[in-house]
């Protein structure tokens, strides 16, 4: 099973048809698409704007989603609620040059602020793809911050092997 079964399998059980859910890296659609049949309302970021056409494109006749084209490190300035979860699918736009990444910096800014519009027993489900130029970089700056604060990694998926993505489910409460 791929870390995305495992998300979409996994996540099933966390929202509720009133949640607000948020996905962070709107990339082709696929999890905006997938949140926006479980919960109330799904907001997508994503700072390219490649990802922005081709999520529209996906998601047409979906009138529970909105879409951002900004970077997710500034999801505080769009959302005054507070929400169920947050999805982050890291890495690079699937299917492009590869030049538009998630960078470590505006990731750990992302996270930090999605941690605190977190509702109570609400979750965080991060993907870190270690294989892609940064990802590494990337995985080891979120997981010092998530270890240094003693966050609650409820659940932990990868393949084992290497440079496989890895999954961490954390729930804030």
């Amino acid at each position: 099973m791929n870390n995305n079964t495992f998300v979409h399998k996994y996540v099933r059980s966390l929202i509720h048809p009133d949640d607000l859910t948020v996905d962070m890296t709107a990339g082709n659609g696929n999890d905006t698409l997938f949140l926006s049949g479980l919960s109330r309302k799904v907001i997508a970021f994503d700072i390219s704007e490649e990802a922005i056409r081709r999520s529209k494109e996906r998601l047409k006749g979906k009138n529970n989603v909105v879409l951002i084209h900004d970077n997710h490190a500034n999801v505080d300035q769009y959302i005054h609620e507070k929400v169920r979860l947050f999805l982050f699918n890291l890495g690079y736009l699937p299917n492009s040059d590869g030049s538009s990444i998630s960078k470590g910096e505006d990731t750990l800014s992302a996270f930090q602020k999605a941690y605190t519009l977190l509702e109570d027993m609400g979750y965080i489900v991060i993907t870190f793809y270690l294989g892609h130029r940064g990802g590494k970089d990337e995985f080891y700056l979120l997981d010092a911050y998530i270890r240094k604060n003693r966050l609650q990694i409820t659940e932990t998926y990868s393949q084992n092997k290497v440079n496989s993505p890895v999954t961490y489910i954390i729930r804030k409460g």
